[in-house]
């Protein structure tokens, strides 16, 4: 068991660490969003009323996410328990972490599967989707609700494998999938005039690939995260309870945004398929960049700071926690800016012949969304050096506030003030962020102070 290979996060230079951590995520995440974005792209360019076709999927958007969100957040779960076993050294508990999360994650990808099946049509009426673009999102939506189980237990196959300090394979493996998904799309909606259904059935094949590699992979390790079929319900309830103790909260947390995200969604589509068909290039081709590097910053300071909690390293902690934040001031500014300033050249090579309602619906959301984008990253920053910490409740409750409930109070109290302007119904984000990472950051300056210096000083809780 000794001789496994890992990225040991608990020496080194702190700063080229992270960085060496973290660019293998960000490049994953980044390239999972570019995929998934080809799919707004390719209907974009081909589909016969190329804005009713993104809007479609768009629609799909926030149903999908708060399914998910819940039970893909448990992946922090995974990372952390098994990143603290690693910096313990606790071989075993991770080989058992690694077989009771993969059973984890089917029975979630089941549950997922069967809530959506039941419940999908009256979702989207209640969020209010055109009925001019109803069946489409509802077709969409149900073949991408096929390959659900297999996302999520790839997402924990990559949590496992990130977390023992190889981030580099789940980069391959997704690349290789998302190359697929690719061109199955253009031979899909070019050749064969599938349009939406084309770029649904693209996403599943990928998605099922995806899981394929990802226990192809984990089954030819060597060492303690190997995962062995014969081992696969030698389910170990105490760990598997340390799992969920981590990861529900994160799910939680995760949640919440998805359900804040619904709300706004509820709103946004009463202005039309234009604002909902700006939503999803923006979101997709732009504002996806930006969160998908903090969700690399979130699951690196899960691992470096749980790797280091269980080595009882707390200066190297801070000094991680400085640094990444360093980090996430630069990326967002650089990315947020960029995507900024170039909207007017990037957003007509999605969406064909545009409508200047979706142009100027475009224009809002990148200002109030792209320009602030560090803040977001900040708060993935705190957030997952609490959790690295073992504080799991308390970055969820935070965000149960300063996100789900701060926008409920926005989205149905303070824009029916305002006429109903769009300006103000999405300025609720970047106000949100920024309460939620200043409480977070007050939260994480109390629960530092708890750490003792000694490194000889007991680290629990």
């Amino acid at each position: 068991m000794a001789s496994i290979r890992k990225m040991d996060l608990t020496q080194g230079v702190i700063p080229i660490q992270i960085i060496k951590f973290m660019t293998p995520l960000a490049i994953t995440f980044v390239t999972q969003i570019l995929f998934h974005t080809t799919d707004v792209i390719v209907v974009g360019r081909f589909a016969k009323n190329a804005e009713h076709a993104v809007a479609a999927i768009g629609s799909s958007g926030p149903v999908t996410s708060i399914l998910m969100t819940i039970f893909l957040g448990m992946g922090a779960g995974v990372s952390a328990v098994v990143a603290r076993f690693m910096g313990a050294k606790d071989y075993k508990n991770v080989s058992r972490t690694v077989h009771s999360s993969i059973v984890l994650g089917m029975a979630c990808g089941v549950f997922i599967l069967t809530v959506g099946y039941l419940f999908d049509r009256i979702a989207f009426q209640m969020l209010r989707v055109p009925e001019a673009i109803m069946e489409d999102t509802l077709a969409y939506f149900r073949v991408v609700l096929a390959g659900i189980p297999a996302v999520v237990i790839y997402a924990f196959g990559c949590c496992i494998l990130r977390s023992v300090g190889k981030p580099n394979l789940p980069m391959v493996i997704l690349c290789t999938s998302g190359v697929v998904n690719v061109v199955l799309n253009i031979v899909f909606v070019t050749l064969f005039d599938m349009e939406i259904m084309g770029v649904a059935y693209a996403t599943v094949i990928a998605q099922l690939l995806s899981l394929v590699m990802i226990l192809g992979a984990l089954h030819r390790a060597h060492g303690a995260y190997r995962f062995l079929f014969g081992k696969l319900f030698r389910i170990d309830f105490p760990i598997l309870g340390k799992v969920c103790y981590n990861g529900f909260p994160a799910g939680l947390q995760s949640g919440c945004f998805a359900i804040s995200n619904l709300l706004v969604a509820h709103a946004n589509n009463d202005f039309g398929p234009g604002a909902i068909a700006a939503t999803s290039v923006v979101g997709f081709a732009a504002g996806g960049l930006i969160n998908s590097i903090a969700n690399a910053q979130h699951q690196t300071l899960i691992t470096f700071t749980g790797q280091n909690m269980g080595a009882q390293k707390k200066d190297r902690i801070l000094k991680g926690l400085f640094w990444s934040i360093g980090y996430a001031l630069l990326i967002g500014i650089a990315f947020g800016w960029l995507a900024y300033f170039t909207l007017g050249s990037w957003l007509p090579w999605c969406v064909k012949n545009p409508s200047k309602e979706m142009l100027e619906f475009a224009h809002i959301r990148a200002t109030l969304l792209l320009l602030p984008g560090f803040l977001f990253m900040i708060l993935d920053v705190l957030s997952g050096t609490l959790r690295g910490l073992g504080y799991s409740l308390l970055p969820t409750g935070i965000s149960i506030f300063g996100i789900c409930f701060f926008r409920v109070f926005w989205v149905f109290c303070l824009f029916p003030l305002f006429s109903k302007n769009y300006w103000i119904l999405i300025l609720n984000f970047p106000v949100s962020y920024l309460l939620t990472s200043t409480i977070l950051g007050i939260a994480l300056f109390f629960a530092l102070k708890k750490i003792p210096h000694s490194p000889q000083a007991s680290l629990s809780k």
